[in-house]
């Protein structure tokens, strides 16, 4: 079973070694357009650090633990991270190398190898989800996996699994205990194989060796000597609810193992750099925007009636209410064309009450379409993050109304500063139902990390490129 894996592990070393061919052709092409002298042909030499990228990612882990025996993939953040790290270990060595072998790096640029060094790393995660989103649809390199349980967890891996090109995860039947057969599941395709006591002698039949284990931790104890009898991996998922796994780590004593889980927002060294970096990054923003500033105002003003800005309360930091800063994105009599819309469309009135958002809202003007659009709307909160209301990535910011939809991870959530761009935007942002936006909210907060605010801002970034913002 472990075949599909491998051809997975094959094809993200592949787009790695496309990812950092391409970084050092355009790093030394780029060079030379702009008059450096050195002849772009002598760097073919440097070919060694393809397959040395390779290694290092091996050993990193970042080919889903094991390239022989694959798994389950690293969280974006912390492959973000290892990739980052094996760039600089790669492009350093280089550096090195020609120190030591030539006394010197004349006759080749520093520059082009730095500038090389940083496109593998900003890019190389996003060839890999090129070929992970080809293979998906292809339906190849997906690793054949069996699901125990069928309760909420379940269901929740099993939707998520079905749309996820990036863990490359084929549910290949379930298992039910006292929740009995899953609608859900039947509907979506995956085949019911029978009760728990069946998934050890099934996995032998089809050689399936990983087992996504979403059952009651006192089930999963009794069980747990027979699935460690034929599965290679086991993946054991109790809860619906988010913790902090980001920077967790197995520890042991005297024979007693247990989970470090790091709440890295307890460190007050790094609040205190998460809210400086904001604030610096905020500024650069601001400067960059200043055209902005000055013509979206006239067109908001020539393209509708109202003000240039909109001002909405919210609630921030321990619940705290503020008002967030956008450009206005509606008619001025958005409120009163709302409740005309929910009172004579029972559909939208739905929509509204379970997302607080329309796919095809009335209230936007043509211009606001494009304000969203682009995310070009939120340049004002800028002025929330420098008044200390907001930070630059965070958990997005709630109406008193949606409160009840937080439950008991409310309190969590209001821990702190809400963001312009967080997690959630990043992770299909309109095309996203509520409950994930929660658990999107809730999971940023328990694992929160600086390698995940830059993940999370490299992504805003692609997303406001492609124009991939709210509708």
């Amino acid at each position: 079973m472990f075949t599909q894996g491998r051809i997975r592990v094959v094809a993200l070393g592949t787009a790695d070694a496309a990812s950092i061919a391409f970084s050092w052709a355009a790093a030394v092409l780029a060079y030379r357009a702009f008059g450096g002298r050195y002849d772009p042909a002598v760097y073919l030499a440097f070919w060694p650090v393809i397959p040395a990228f390779l290694v290092i990612n091996a050993a990193l882990g970042a080919y889903h633990g094991s390239w022989a025996y694959p798994a389950a993939p690293l969280p974006p953040v912390e492959e973000m991270r290892r990739l980052f790290l094996s760039s600089l270990i790669v492009h350093l060595a280089v550096v090195a190398f020609l120190a030591m072998l030539f006394q010197t790096t004349v006759g080749y640029s520093r520059l082009a190898i730095a500038a090389a060094g940083v496109l593998t790393a900003v890019l190389t995660q996003s060839f890999r989800n090129w070929a992970r989103r080809a293979l998906f649809k292809l339906g190849i390199g997906q690793i054949p996996v069996f699901l125990a349980g069928a309760g909420e967890v379940g269901r929740r891996l099993a939707a998520i699994l079905r749309t996820d090109a990036y863990t490359g995860f084929r549910i290949a039947g379930y298992f039910s205990g006292s929740e009995g057969k899953s609608i859900e599941l039947d509907d979506a395709g995956i085949p019911h194989l029978g009760s728990l006591k069946n998934i050890v002698p099934e996995a032998k039949r089809r050689d399936v060796k990983i087992l996504l284990a979403c059952q009651d931790e006192r089930l999963f104890r009794c069980q747990m000597k027979e699935f460690s009898s034929w599965f290679t991996y086991i993946e054991f998922l109790p809860t619906a609810n988010a913790f902090p796994v980001f920077g967790s780590k197995a520890v042991a004593f005297d024979g007693l193992g247990g989970l470090e889980m790091v709440n890295q927002a307890r460190k007050r060294a790094l609040r205190i750099q998460k809210r400086a970096l904001d604030s610096i990054l905020a500024a650069i923003a601001f400067v960059a925007a200043l055209p902005f500033f000055v013509v979206l105002p006239v067109l908001v003003k020539l393209t509708s009636r109202g003000p240039v800005f909109y001002r909405q309360k919210r609630l921030g930091i321990r619940g705290r209410p503020f008002r967030v800063w956008k450009f206005r994105s509606m008619y001025a009599d958005a409120d009163e064309r709302l409740k005309r819309l929910i009172a004579e469309d029972l559909a939208a009135a739905k929509e509204w009450a379970s997302r607080f958002k329309l796919s095809d809202d009335p209230r936007v003007t043509p211009l606001g379409r494009f304000l969203r659009r682009t995310s070009l709307d939120e340049l004002p909160q800028l002025f929330n993050v420098l008044r200390g209301e907001m930070a630059l990535i965070g958990p997005r910011p709630i109406v008193d109304d949606e409160v009840k939809y937080y439950g008991a991870s409310y309190e969590t959530f209001a821990s702190v500063l809400p963001g312009v761009t967080g997690l959630w935007q990043v992770s299909g942002r309109s095309d996203t139902d509520y409950e994930r936006r929660v658990a999107l909210d809730t999971y940023y907060v328990l694992n929160w990390s600086p390698w995940m605010d830059l993940w999370i801002l490299l992504r805003t970034a692609i997303a406001v490129a492609l124009m991939r913002g709210a509708r």
